[in-house]
């Protein structure tokens, strides 16, 4: 039987401090090994749904008994949750929260398993209903994100993020099903609502979460003769949208925050990844991801070279700048990148970005050499 240390906290608060434009969340309080009675969720400060947390690791009543460690002393908070029992194969043993205020680009992106640009891997959906966020659900690991966007989203209110990750803290690794993504959906949707409240942001919600789309459709690993999830030239109508080759694309939605399209190449396997950025995911006016080594490769507004390409656009309406990349991939245990066609490249991302840029708001991409024709 598998035997935890428990710690627990009583008597925190999460306050929602605001000095001026800057506020900033702050999580207070002891940490004590006695354990009052009260819901799981208490411990999380009231940030996480009973219900939803409940239904989501397997039907479990949790009670503070629960383990549960916070990070109290700056931004980001973070809390977690393990279920003293063992759960069914199925269902997810633990769930980390983490709720952010002012963290970099380059950190969201590593809470939602997706810093890693030229992994064809790392692929997210949205999670539509309204709500500005993503699933990543294409490794052993669940995540969400959560965008809450508060007051015009302008420098002076910002946005509060929320990221969930559940993991298998054992040797299975099952998949997780469409059923479990509905329900990291809703539980990152509740907890993202909680958040922005206890933050003083006035967001907008979207709808209770019903259904999401359908998991990205690629393997791990990746299986070129595997033709199922593959669009064909000029068919895609998602995130795909007008590209000229085989594609494999989600469900295009106008609140995503990221936006992911796979072109194959002619044996079918993954040859380049187009990617739109929204909202907190730009900061600085540029996407900071660990591109091969290199987080300052995006150099101005728009320009590319060697494998890499990219484009901005203004985007009031999502928050700030939106981003746009086209970038070849790492191949799978060896230093080498895919060798993409540079026209094909630069043309794909055209085409991707003006149509992503048009569904959320934005203004016309501006493309290298400053011409949004190019």
């Amino acid at each position: 039987m598998r035997t935890t240390n428990t710690t627990v906290i009583t008597g925190a608060a999460l306050l929602a401090v605001a000095a001026g434009a800057a506020g900033t969340l702050y999580f207070t309080g002891v940490l004590d090994g006695a354990s009052p009675s009260g819901a799981a969720s208490a411990l999380c400060e009231g940030l996480v749904p009973q219900a939803p947390l409940e239904e989501f690791l397997g039907g479990q009543a949790l009670s503070t008994d629960d383990m549960i460690t916070a990070r109290l002393d700056q931004e980001p908070q973070e809390c977690s949750v393990q279920p003293r029992r063992d759960p069914l194969p199925a269902y997810y043993d633990e769930l980390n929260v983490t709720v952010s205020r002012y963290a970099g680009s380059r950190q969201l992106l590593v809470y939602l398993e997706r810093s890693i640009s030229d992994d064809w891997r790392d692929v997210v959906t949205p999670l539509g209903n309204g709500w500005r966020g993503v699933l990543n659900t294409n490794g052993i690991e669940g995540h969400a994100a959560v965008v809450m966007l508060c007051g015009d989203g302008g420098q002076s209110d910002g946005s509060v993020v929320v990221n969930l990750t559940a993991r298998h803290r054992g040797n299975t690794s099952p998949q997780i099903t469409s059923e479990q993504r509905v329900q990291l959906a809703r539980l990152a949707t509740g907890t993202a609502v909680n958040a922005a409240e206890q933050a003083g942001c006035e967001a907008p919600h979207g709808k209770a979460v019903r259904e999401v789309a359908a998991a990205f459709p690629v393997s791990v690993p990746y299986d070129s003769s595997d033709r199922s999830g593959v669009t064909a030239p000029g068919e895609a109508t998602g995130t795909c949208a007008g590209i000229t080759v085989d594609t494999r694309e989600t469900e295009a939605d106008p609140l995503a925050p990221i936006e992911d399209c796979l072109l194959l190449d002619e044996a079918g396997d993954p040859a380049f990844r187009l990617a739109a950025y929204y909202g907190p995911f730009v900061q600085g006016g540029f996407v900071a991801t660990y591109k091969r080594g290199d987080s300052d490769k995006f150099r101005g507004p728009a320009g590319g070279s060697d494998g890499l390409y990219w484009a901005s656009a203004s985007c009031p309406a999502q928050g700030g700048t939106a981003f746009f990349t086209s970038e070849t991939l790492h191949v799978p245990g060896d230093d080498r990148h895919t060798a993409a066609d540079p026209e094909l490249q630069q043309s794909a991302l055209r085409t991707f970005a003006r149509r992503s840029a048009e569904e959320h708001g934005c203004s016309t991409p501006e493309f290298s050499g400053g011409n949004p024709e190019n």
